[in-house]
């Protein structure tokens, strides 16, 4: 049996289906905004807000765009109340690396404090992983300004070298190349990925200006102690990439430096110079400020660093981290105060990374056979010790100023941490071939062990006054302290 409709029947179904498909279709009127709607254009006009008012978010691998717009309207926007800014894109180096700001993002972090996500019960922080990305509050990083330099000195013609060159990126205040010599610096005909950061990038700023403008030249007192150590064995030549992510303030935040791995990653360094750091507790506080009993490891960090450095091979020469007086009970970190130092009891990061990951190498500073009383310590924790050059009147260990002999000498794990760094630089030829597979703890391991066994004279040592301070007393001596090796006889080595 054959069903007739007439045209006029044929038409109102006609209509009846359009109108069924248009409501069942919003015709993208509710998607989500791109979230190109929400970048700054000019990120670096303006007060420089509060890092902890803002948060950081990488992108897992492979994650969609229609994925992260989703996540964006889902957990920040919400509604039209909800504010949010992207202040930066971390460019061709990670362009899945955001940093953003406004009342959304601010009440998405109150949020995962509440679900005990801080590591602070001050100044609450948050730090974890969220469907396609990861995530964590952008802090404040700062190491002691120096004192103004007063006097020049000139520097010997550089030794001729009889292995490979090192690329070393210096993380810092920038280079005075008034106290390095040009040949030193980085050079690469490879085009960067940031527009005109070849050779060396300002992220403080936002362009290729690395030049040192701290009044002490921090970071340029940190590369010319790496570079005296290199030319006092006339081993492995030194090649500095500036990566200036502190102002003359000696100010960052954690988004630059993030950021920055990307880029020391693309031009292809050997080895990461970080003499800085931030502090957390151990534990995560809640809102109300009780302890949850979670550790309060930055997710994004450890992963950021994994997939850019540890991957690649690239060591990480981290300081130990100095002692903060501003630390507080009511901030979550211990009532003994001996502790504030102790890595076992509390996290600075990223040296607090050494237990986990093969290619972060922490150092403080010892004498003799005794850690720093202002620099921190841990047997799980520091790798190992750089002998300082004496003890002032205050009880400092300090090293004697490599930019001015006159000058008053410098102190701080700041300052151990370019020596050591000088040190892997040095003999890099004798172990490189251990990095040309996936790292593990062990390889770290292997790499200590040819630093102590295979340089000739001898520089690394295992002191066993050390043992509970430093990861099995290891301690360097400075190329200028042979003499350092007679006053360390009696320990054991």
């Amino acid at each position: 049996m054959m069903i007739s409709i007439s045209r006029n029947t044929h038409d109102w179904l006609a209509v009846f289906l359009l109108l069924i498909i248009i409501s069942g279709c919003n015709c993208n009127a509710d998607l989500p905004k791109d979230w190109t709607n929400y970048v700054i254009r000019s990120p670096y006009e303006g007060v420089k807000p509060d890092p902890y008012q803002q948060m950081i978010v990488w992108l897992k691998p492979g994650t969609a765009r229609a994925d992260f717009n989703s996540w964006l309207q889902d957990n920040i926007v919400k509604t039209e109340k909800n504010e949010l800014k992207i202040r930066f894109v971390c460019g061709s180096c990670d362009s899945s690396l955001f940093l953003m700001e406004g009342n959304g993002v601010e009440l998405f972090m109150q949020g995962e404090v509440a679900r005990g996500g801080s590591g602070s019960r001050a100044k609450p922080k948050v730090t974890g992983e969220s469907g396609p990305l990861y995530y964590s509050t952008n802090l404040p990083v700062k190491y002691p300004v120096m004192d103004p330099i007063r006097e020049r000195i000139q520097f010997p013609a550089p030794p001729a070298y009889s292995e490979g060159e090192v690329k070393v990126a210096v993380f810092d205040t920038g280079i005075d190349t008034t106290f390095i010599q040009p040949e030193y610096l980085y050079r690469s005909s490879d085009p960067s990925c940031l527009s005109g950061g070849d050779v060396g990038w300002d992220f403080a700023d936002g362009n290729s200006n690395w030049a040192d403008n701290n009044p002490g030249r921090h970071g340029t007192t940190v590369a010319r102690l790496i570079l005296n150590e290199v030319e006092n064995n006339g081993k492995g030549r030194l090649s500095i990439l500036p990566v200036k992510v502190f102002d003359a303030e000696g100010t960052s935040d954690l988004y630059s430096i993030l950021c920055g791995f990307a880029y020391a990653q693309n031009r292809k360094v050997d080895i990461i110079n970080a003499s800085f750091g931030y502090y957390e507790p151990l534990h995560k506080f809640n809102e109300d400020g009780i302890e949850s009993g979670e550790l309060s490891a930055p997710v994004l960090l450890k992963a950021f660093i994994e997939e850019y450095l540890t991957k690649n091979n690239i060591l990480l020469v981290a300081a130990a981290g100095n002692k903060d007086d501003n630390m507080t009970v009511e901030d979550g970190f211990p009532t003994d105060t001996l502790q504030w130092r102790n890595l076992d009891s509390v996290h600075f990061y990223p040296a607090s990374l050494s237990a986990e990951l093969p290619n972060v190498i922490t150092i403080t500073t010892v004498y003799k056979d005794l850690v720093s009383p202002t620099q921190n310590f841990s047997p799980h924790v520091v790798d190992a010790g750089v002998q300082a050059d004496g003890i002032d009147n205050q009880g400092h260990f300090y090293f004697s100023n490599p930019l001015d002999a006159g000058a008053d000498p410098v102190a701080g794990s700041s300052f151990a941490a370019p020596v050591a760094t000088g040190k892997t630089v040095s003999w890099y030829y004798l172990y490189k071939d251990l990095l040309a597979s996936p790292m593990s703890l062990n390889t770290k391991d292997s790499i200590f062990q040819v630093l102590q066994t295979k340089p000739v004279p001898a520089f690394l040592f295992r002191l066993s006054g050390l043992e509970h301070k430093v990861k099995e007393g290891k301690t360097f001596d400075r190329e200028r302290n042979a003499g350092a090796r007679n006053h360390l006889s009696s320990s054991k080595r």
